[in-house]
């Protein structure tokens, strides 16, 4: 085996695959079958929440810039082939290219991007890339002017990550707009058979060139280790793999191995709605109950890093005079004691996605060495996100990835985040007004200075119980040419190439 191992620091959205196969069956390849561990609920351009889909609607949509992965993190052109930022930071005038144009074969234009810009704005689940967009204007056909409400440093960041979606193809075919996406990028949709798989073929229109890759089939392997059989015999060609796969892998000469740094993190979530989880020594106890180390060992393999703060130690905003939690299973029947809880105390089910089962297992054992019962309940995928984003659960273990600006972590800890990704269904109004500060906040040390409150408060009152940052692994055949992975994992498939 070849191992790999990536470290550049590019800030966009998160990880997922793309493929490989058999030495021998690899020099006339044009096809590529990607494995995918769950299905996707919805192909919408914006309204979308779990990896699986954002990494299929990457390929099918493009954007405005791209934020160059060569650790310089500088905007590249896309659609836009230039762009001018006012002097205040309140204006960010794009100029696009005049040969951009729909899988539909219509012409990409302002009125699109406009479009685009204030339905990711509206979205519950991606409205946080446009953060203090105040308005769009288009002068002509072919320029875009967004005006901030205040200036946000991040803004760029954000617009990088916006899939340009058609307004015409929206008004005519609104019904059709999640379930058939027509986008602007290098694959367009070919059909679905619900979950079993997703296909793509390359674009013949596209403006930088079609791509050499001509079919793409995203197949639906729930389990890890069916996954490392087919790309193994070749039936599926990459995919995105748990450390618990590496060692059979390793074995073939025809795999390669790459591991990839992100800012995800896995942790546990505890409904602060509920009680016992609304009480913060309740929290800070289960912190303490966990053993980080054993459960990185256990279920990672070694393949993550112990951290238990919510941003990730190479991102914007950590210190490492912030508090970190340790095993410390004494403190954590203390705390306990101090409010009243006597052991054994039955916490309820423990709700994980099927794929979360092996985490959910080791902290069982860790909260019952402290006197705290779970009972573990599997749900699938797609309806364990339902319950978690309703509230209907008390207490889980699940991973998450909030990439690009330290900014996003406002998802996870502010009020108008209730429903979608802040999962401990945490308000309070100090974090929403220091979430607002760092949104306007231009000096770079007096953002840190913000972060590093409300990062320091997240720890105190143990919103969370962070675990590590687990490295992103993918598996793909020696013979696939894919280049170097970024900071975060993210990949384009227009990118790879078959050796001949």
């Amino acid at each position: 085996m070849k191992k790999t191992t990536a470290f550049l620091a590019a800030a966009v959205m998160m990880a997922s695959l793309a493929g490989g196969a058999l030495s021998v069956q690899a020099a006339a390849k044009t096809d590529l079958t990607i494995a995918v561990d769950a299905d996707v609920d919805t192909l919408h351009s914006t309204d979308y929440s779990t990896t699986v889909e954002h990494d299929i609607l990457s390929q099918i949509y493009d954007t405005l810039m791209y934020m160059n992965p060569d650790g310089s993190h500088d905007p590249e052109p896309r659609i836009a082939e230039s762009y001018e930022i006012s002097d205040d930071g309140l204006d960010y005038t794009f100029h696009l290219r005049n040969d951009v144009t729909f899988h539909n074969g219509t012409p990409l234009t302002a009125k699109d991007v406009k479009f685009s810009l204030e339905l990711c704005k509206d979205s519950e689940y991606q409205g946080s890339m446009v953060t203090g967009l105040d308005s769009v204007e288009t002068p002509d056909d072919y320029t875009v002017v967004c005006h901030l409400s205040n200036p946000y440093s991040p803004f760029m960041l954000g617009v990088c990550q916006v899939n340009i979606a058609s307004k015409d193809y929206y008004d005519n075919s609104a019904d059709e707009f999640a379930t058939n996406p027509v986008g602007s990028g290098p694959y367009k949709y070919t059909g679905r058979s619900k979950g079993s798989n997703i296909t793509l073929e390359a674009y013949d229109g596209y403006y930088r060139g079609e791509a050499p890759i001509k079919e793409v089939n995203f197949e639906v392997i729930p389990d890890q280790s069916t996954t490392a059989i087919a790309l193994q015999t070749g039936e599926v060609n990459f995919a995105t793999i748990e450390s618990s796969t590496i060692a059979q892998l390793s074995a073939n000469p025809n795999i390669e191995i790459a591991e990839v740094a992100n800012s995800g993190f896995t942790y546990v979530s505890m409904n602060t709605e509920k009680e016992p989880f609304n009480n913060v020594k309740v929290r800070q106890a289960i912190n303490y109950a966990i053993n980080r180390e054993n459960l990185v060992q256990v279920c990672y393999d070694g393949e993550a890093e112990v951290n238990s703060n919510i941003c990730s130690k190479d991102r914007f905003g950590y210190s490492d005079d912030q508090f970190q939690y340790t095993y410390d299973p004494e403190k954590a029947k203390e705390l306990l004691a101090e409010v009243g809880i006597e052991t054994p105390y039955d916490l309820g089910e423990m709700l994980v996605a099927e794929k979360y089962s092996n985490i959910a297992t080791v902290l069982q054992s860790d909260l019952a060495a402290v006197g705290l019962n779970v009972t573990i309940a599997v749900k699938e995928f797609n309806s364990y996100i339902g319950d978690l984003t309703s509230g209907n659960y008390g207490i889980t273990a699940l991973e998450m990835t909030l990439d690009g600006d330290t900014q996003m972590l406002e998802m996870a800890f502010t009020s108008d985040y209730i429903g979608t990704a802040n999962n401990a269904r945490y308000s309070d109004a100090t974090m929403d007004e220091l979430f607002e500060k760092t949104r306007t906040e231009t000096d770079t040390d007096a953002r840190k200075e913000l972060f590093d409150e409300i990062l320091t408060k997240a720890q105190d009152e143990a919103i969370y119980a962070v675990i590590d940052n687990p490295l992103t692994l993918f598996a793909y055949n020696t013979d696939l040419n894919c280049p170097e992975f970024p900071y975060e994992g993210i990949y384009s498939i227009y990118d790879f190439t078959w050796a001949e």
